[in-house]
């Protein structure tokens, strides 16, 4: 289990640091033909943003520690595996939750209970990473039931796997509310995820429910 937290920490230290890079890029004229819309029109004074965001990742990193310690045997396993076996188990994780996440935000949109719970998110018209962290408690929460029960419906998982899943799943969020495209031929369908989700923030909050893969919102008709 040390080993987990450990690769878990490296995680959230890459995390810490593109959250920086991109922060800083998004507000440095050197990358303002990167920039897909203007300052976040986000009327509220900045010690509420940071309240809000900082209490949202403390909850984020206790909850995942606390599953990880509660739960471990029940999801994770480290006996040894073959190496493709690794991104495997990631993908598949990845695609369970990707699904389960579409049904569960569009449902945010759709029902009014969880709308007041997302509309706290969707105060940032055009977000930059920062936004990433700027919501309810309990939408966290549920994003998080999610990505440990896909665990669960895959697993149990390698615990490489699941670095990986949480490697791709808290990375992906950061970019697509970067509010930056690369440009890059090569990154392509990374800019397409974040155009993506600054349209649903920006102009049409009832399409592109999907974060990871466009899939869910071409199969139900909902992409844009």
């Amino acid at each position: 289990m040390s080993e987990l937290y450990v690769l878990v920490g490296a995680v959230l230290a890459i995390d810490t640091a593109l959250l920086a890079l991109l922060v800083w890029a998004y507000h440095s004229p050197r990358f303002a033909a990167h920039r897909i819309g203007g300052p976040p029109p986000m009327r509220l004074p900045w010690q509420h943003r940071l309240r809000t965001m900082s209490t949202t990742s403390t909850l984020s990193l206790a909850t995942v520690l606390g599953v990880i310690y509660l739960l471990h045997d029940h999801l994770l396993h480290d006996r040894p595996v073959a190496a493709w076996t690794i991104p495997m188990q990631a993908a598949a994780i990845l695609l369970v939750y990707d699904f389960a996440y579409y049904f569960l935000h569009r449902a945010m949109h759709q029902w009014t209970l969880l709308r007041g719970v997302h509309g706290v998110h969707h105060r940032a018209r055009n977000p930059s990473a920062l936004e990433s962290f700027y919501q309810h408690p309990v939408e966290l929460l549920a994003g998080l039931a999610l990505l440990f029960g896909a665990t669960w419906v895959v697993g149990p998982v390698h615990v490489h796997a699941f670095a990986l899943t949480f490697l791709v799943y808290s990375t992906l969020n950061i970019l697509v509310h970067a509010g930056l495209v690369s440009r890059v031929p090569a990154l392509a369908p990374l800019d397409f995820l974040v155009r993506k989700h600054h349209a649903h923030h920006a102009s049409d909050p009832h399409k592109n429910y999907s974060t990871m893969t466009p899939l869910p919102d071409w199969l139900f008709g909902t992409g844009r």
